[in-house]
């Protein structure tokens, strides 16, 4: 199964990434961008040779260690020598660090991935959080590294954070390094920007393509839909792109569930129940909806709007008196309104289904270890999200010895 003979057991991942990479890039064009990026990368091999390297994505690296204190060191080691380094063009090269520690499971071929599972994904969003030139730690790492720390470096205690993933919040530590800048801006977790999103108990997985066309469409228009049949995870990935594009709108990103109601005229009432406004006995809703979100940058997620299409002119009306205003939509049909976008969500690849079956699986049994008819299942089940959890929380149905696609 571990065809690339990763490292497996309780590792440490560390995920790395330049701030501002794009907007560097466009500064310095690309023969000089990949100067810079040649010398950032080789820096940072230096620095993490005591680690596995995974993998590599551009500006991004992905490491892991085998204990929490040689990850810390290393990370140490890796922002003291970008500080001290002269990159090309004298540009500014600023690196956000994250780690967590978890249980290390390679996939298999058929996956095509490197590691499964969800502390994976932890280590990723902790690291999406930081800072340019800051490292953090979960929890779970900084309890570990315990005083084993090198010389020079403490902990800073963040608190407790609301990752993008909208899973439970995760404890964060930074890790302070004598000799370099330790003082940086609240971190850019959920917990910056006003919202109602709901936490989730199960981690986002895959659909990293998704995220990026739904972030582009959203800047771009002031009405996206996603559409397609039930099952298809609309709804998680609409929570998704709120939580990523939440920083980008000052007054707040927020969620209104429409699925309880069946009456179009109760959309106005339910947005401003929604965003807390107060609405009395002779008041119409829609103008006090209108009144609280005028002049505002505001998010608003309407979810489920399917069986009350009728109630889309509400969704116009808004969109014309707030112009600072965007809406994130589900359903199974277009909304019909002017300026909408839609975007149908596609079921999940080969690969995210059977990482999905992992994760959700070991909520179940722990122990349970992916073999290559998960990748099997997840195909057969033609990656349907739902499908996949509920086929996933049977794990405990199969007996020993039995096929998992029996």
């Amino acid at each position: 199964m571990n065809y690339r003979g990763l490292p497996s057991g309780t590792l440490t991942f560390l995920f790395t990434d330049i701030e501002g990479s794009t907007k560097l890039l466009n500064a310095l064009g690309t023969d000089r961008y990949h100067e810079v990026l040649a010398t950032h990368t080789k820096t940072l091999r230096a620095a993490f040779a005591g680690g596995t390297e995974v993998r590599i994505e551009g500006d991004a690296l992905f490491l892991v260690f085998d204990s929490a204190s040689k990850a810390i060191r290393a990370a140490a080691a890796a922002q003291r020598a970008l500080a001290t380094t002269r990159f090309p063009h004298d540009a500014v090269v600023r690196v956000r660090m994250g780690m967590h520690t978890g249980d290390g499971v390679p996939a298999s071929k058929e996956a095509g991935a490197d590691y499964v599972g969800i502390d994976v994904h932890r280590a990723a969003r902790i690291a999406n959080v930081a800072h340019g030139g800051q490292v953090l730690l979960s929890g779970a790492t900084a309890m570990l590294a315990g005083q084993d720390l090198s010389a020079g470096t403490t902990l800073r205690d963040l608190g407790e954070h609301r990752l993008k993933d909208l899973a439970l919040a995760e404890r964060i530590h930074q890790l302070v390094i004598e000799g370099v800048p330790n003082d940086f801006p609240p971190l850019r977790s959920l917990d910056r920007t006003p919202n109602n999103l709901p936490q989730q108990v199960t981690t986002f997985i895959g659909r990293d393509g998704d995220i990026v066309e739904g972030l582009r469409l959203l800047d771009r228009t002031r009405l996206l839909t996603l559409t397609g049949p039930g099952g298809t995870g609309k709804t998680r990935l609409s929570l998704q792109l709120a939580a990523e594009a939440a920083a980008g709108f000052t007054d707040g990103a927020f969620w209104v569930p429409l699925a309880p109601i069946s009456d179009p005229e109760l959309v106005p009432s339910t947005i401003a129940h929604a965003l807390g406004v107060q609405v009395g006995g002779k008041e119409d809703p829609l103008q006090r909806v209108l009144e609280h979100v005028r002049g505002k940058r505001m998010l608003l997620v309407l979810d489920n709007f399917e069986q009350i299409l009728d109630g889309a002119p509400a969704v116009a009306a808004l969109l014309a008196d707030a112009p600072a205003v965007h809406v994130l939509a589900t359903s199974r049909e277009r909304l019909a309104v002017a300026a909408e976008r839609e975007y149908p969500v596609p079921t999940l690849s080969d690969v995210d289904a059977a990482s999905l079956f992992t994760e959700r699986a070991r909520r179940i049994v722990p122990s349970f270890q992916p073999n290559d008819e998960v990748v099997e299942i997840a195909r057969r089940l033609d990656g349907l999200p739902l499908a996949v959890e509920l086929a996933a929380a049977r794990v405990k149905l199969l007996t020993p010895g039995r096929s998992w696609s029996g």
